[in-house]
């Protein structure tokens, strides 16, 4: 028996099996479809509900009613509003009866539910996989409204994984497209809904005043239309840019105020984001107790959903650092042993996104420009025998081009695997002082500054995020002008260059020599050795050693799989 065949088989008779468990009156049966759903809407309780429901389905059967059938599922989806299982059930139902005559709704819609029952329960794989299928169908039938659902949730995903920018051009173009395909009256969801995914990518991006911007925005459109969801989501979204904008006392009521909404409804992932920065906030505010309370909410949510936000990750290392000093070892590797956990399924998640996105998303996209450049074209053969001559040129200096750039890359590696990389920078000797240039500083300070500052390379401090040119001449014990002159003036750089290109420096060292940190993610890794952000450590990096660490790490994992063989 054909295996498709049999899973369709199996899922049915399960459904029969199941809604034949509670007998169905025969006086039931007897009423027409159209007053079994009148009666079916009438009821508020679900027991009441379902049985007309029931009644509906089993007359659907008994006829072979295709179109009652996938009706039935549809309202049986819509019934069971609150679990995802049930939903995704009937959604396989709907996705079997109409694949093979799909329509500008079906089976799309099905695929939709799935994405995002998927997406709540946090398999981001699979919410991945059913949007991109949606997505498919909604531009074949051009169904605007599945359209702005899947661009959203993909725009959703893309910055999830670190591509914000991405993400941000999506939501803008999905904001557009709201205001221009629906009327005054139906696009207030997709557009406040396109709003806080601005204001959301915005946060992450770290433009906090375009973030509020249009958060503040958000905020007031929901509340016109009672989204109570959105309402709650840009109220944490708020409190989240205050922490960062370090208005702590305002982040905190915001936040506060959008938990409660979250705990009522069992929103677990949007629990954990609410608890992490809570969190972050009483720790500010030296209640440790607090902070830790919170942290191991969070801890709970992981357990439950085996998911988190990428940014979360740091609550681990919070509570790894206090059982640290509590000495408490067992507490210690627990957390750690979570943490390991969280990075790898972050990783996977971000692998598994990475690549079908862009061969499922991003690929099709051009394509689609491609054949909408054609199409204008097609009756000028002339000319489009020239577009060809010209798309082949591109195609191959394009390809021309990455192969020179890989080559490049790999020089580039293997020039910094030949080479002894050193953290610590060659100290000068001392110059002697030309009395005509700018140099201001008494020589016997500079020689005591390039001392202490050989103290400060050696102990790695520079991997301090906080590390600023005030507290390091304050610990080198002379001001901050001095400082910056001595440094400016031995090491030709300023501060900023200085401390970065030992953190970048000490990042090389490190990914050659440990196959762990390897397994980081970027931001982590970035994290680690003092940068605030993922951007800002990969632009560096590649400046400095002429390749990405992605590539990097890439190479240095292919390079130690080839050593072990």
């Amino acid at each position: 028996m054909n295996y498709r065949l049999l899973f369709v088989f199996v899922l049915f008779f399960s459904i029969h099996i199941k809604f034949s468990a509670q007998k169905i009156p025969d006086t039931l049966l007897q009423k027409s479809n159209e007053e079994l759903l009148k009666a079916y809407g009438s009821f508020k309780k679900i027991d009441k509900k379902e049985i007309y429901l029931k009644a509906y389905l089993k007359k659907a059967k008994i006829s072979n009613d295709t179109v009652s059938l996938v009706n039935a599922y549809t309202y049986f989806s819509d019934l069971y509003l609150y679990s995802s299982e049930k939903r995704i059930q009937y959604s396989d139902s709907i996705i079997q009866l109409t694949k093979k005559n799909p329509d500008p709704f079906y089976p799309a819609s099905a695929y939709i539910v799935k994405g995002h029952e998927y997406f709540t329960l946090r398999k981001i794989k699979l919410a991945l996989d059913n949007y991109l299928i949606a997505k498919e169908y909604a531009l074949k039938y051009d169904n605007k409204d599945f359209f702005w659902d899947c661009n959203n949730t993909i725009g959703i995903l893309k910055d999830r994984i670190g591509y914000s920018e991405e993400a941000l051009q999506i939501h803008k173009q999905n904001l557009k497209f709201a205001k221009k395909n629906y009327t005054e009256s139906t696009k207030s969801y997709p557009t406040t809904a396109s709003i806080h995914a601005i204001a959301f990518t915005y946060k992450n991006l770290e433009k906090l005043d375009s973030a509020l911007y249009y958060n503040n925005i958000g905020i007031e459109k929901a509340k016109n239309f009672n989204f109570y969801l959105l309402t709650n989501l840009l109220l944490l979204n708020e409190g989240i840019i205050y922490y960062h904008k370090k208005k702590v006392i305002k982040s905190k009521i915001s936040i506060e105020k959008a938990v409660k909404h979250f705990e009522k409804e069992e929103d677990k992932p949007n629990m954990a984001e609410s608890y992490f920065y809570l969190a972050k906030i009483y720790k500010d505010l030296n209640q440790e107790d607090k902070a830790i309370k919170y942290l191991k909410k969070v801890d709970a949510i992981f357990i439950q959903t085996n998911d988190l936000l990428p940014e979360i990750r740091e609550g681990y290392e919070i509570l790894i650092e206090y059982y640290k000093k509590k000495e408490n070892t067992e507490s210690q590797l627990l957390y750690l042993e979570r943490l390991i956990s969280l990075d790898s399924v972050l990783s996977s998640n971000k692998s598994y996104l990475a690549d079908n996105l862009k061969s499922k998303y991003d690929i099709p996209k051009l394509i689609e420009a491609k054949e909408v450049l054609i199409a204008k074209l097609e009756n000028d053969k002339s000319t489009l025998k020239y577009i060809f001559i010209a798309i082949s040129i591109i195609l191959m200096l394009t390809i021309f081009g990455l192969y020179r750039r890989q080559q490049k890359f790999k020089q580039k590696f293997n020039a910094i695997i030949d080479k002894d990389v050193k953290v610590v920078t060659e100290h000068p000797t001392v110059k002697s002082i030309d009395i005509t240039n700018d140099f201001e500083v008494p020589q016997y300070i500079a020689d005591d500054i390039l001392k202490q500052l050989e103290i400060f390379e050696s102990k790695q401090e520079y991997i301090d995020n906080k590390i600023t040119l005030l507290s390091l001449a304050k610990s080198c014990k002379t001001n901050s002008t001095y400082l910056s002159k001595t440094i400016n003036h031995y090491h030709n750089k300023s501060f900023t260059n200085y401390i970065n290109d030992l953190r970048v420096t000490y990042a090389l060292e490190k990914l050659k020599d440990d196959s762990s940190f390897r397994r980081y993610t970027i931001k982590a890794i970035a994290h680690d050795t003092g940068f605030k952000s993922a951007e800002t450590f990969s632009k560096l990096f590649k400046k400095k050693n002429g390749i990405y660490p992605s590539y990097f790490i890439k190479q240095m994992d292919a390079l130690q799989k080839q050593n072990s063989m």
